[in-house]
């Protein structure tokens, strides 16, 4: 095992870029077939459906991610990444396509419902919670060993007790959204590793939390 106390800057640089071009190549491949997908559908409001059902592809790509960013610089990223991405895969199901389609819903009611703007912003707010709080416990899934009917109990107590972690974790949601409207989703895409290295570490008050209160006798 490598010392850190021994190892120069270039070294710690040269280790950080092959991290986070392997954990980026890794999530690309996690959901190719969603990216492909994608790649061939119009941006027509009546796709809506179809965007979110590819969508659903993103969560264990996300819980892999977080789990590969928490390992040691000597662990291999490559297999810890499909590590995370096995051990994470149901559960991060069981919480991401219920928010995803909870999303999809009113995103889909936004473009087709005759309803009022006071409405549609107050769909746009719970549909933006519903994703942040799942984002938020699929960092939970890939740092944690919690019952799946444990983990809404534990993200509302890891929110409560670290408001600026949720935060942030809702900044990052933003930037993305707005890196795809500004740009292109494969910009977003093409950004996945630093922006999960930047999840698992603004997540970390909260975790750390959860940890002493939750985990620790």
């Amino acid at each position: 095992m490598s010392d850190p106390q021994r190892e120069g800057p270039l070294t710690r640089v040269t280790n950080a870029a092959y991290r986070m071009i392997v954990i980026e190549i890794a999530f690309v491949l996690a959901t190719l077939p969603a990216l492909v997908g994608i790649l061939f559908l119009a941006q027509d409001p009546s796709n809506i459906p179809l965007y979110g059902l590819f969508a659903m592809a993103f969560g264990p790509a996300i819980t892999a991610g977080v789990y590969a960013w928490r390992a040691d610089v000597d662990v291999i990223p490559w297999l810890r990444y499909w590590k995370g991405w096995v051990d994470g895969l149901r559960q991060s199901l069981i919480v991401w396509v219920p928010a995803v389609a909870f999303a999809t819903l009113v995103a889909f009611n936004a473009a087709f419902a005759q309803v009022s703007a006071a409405i549609l912003l107050a769909g746009a707010v719970v549909a933006g919670a519903v994703v942040v709080f799942g984002v938020a416990m699929l960092v939970i899934i890939a740092t944690f060993d919690f019952r799946t009917r444990d983990l809404f109990r534990v993200v509302m107590y890891g929110v409560a007790s670290a408001p600026l972690a949720a935060l942030g974790v809702l900044s990052l949601f933003l930037v993305v959204g707005a890196v795809v409207v500004m740009w292109s989703d494969w910009v977003a895409v093409l950004l996945a590793s630093p922006l999960l290295w930047l999840l698992a570490l603004t997540a970390r008050p909260m975790l750390v939390q959860i940890r002493q209160d939750l985990v620790s006798p």
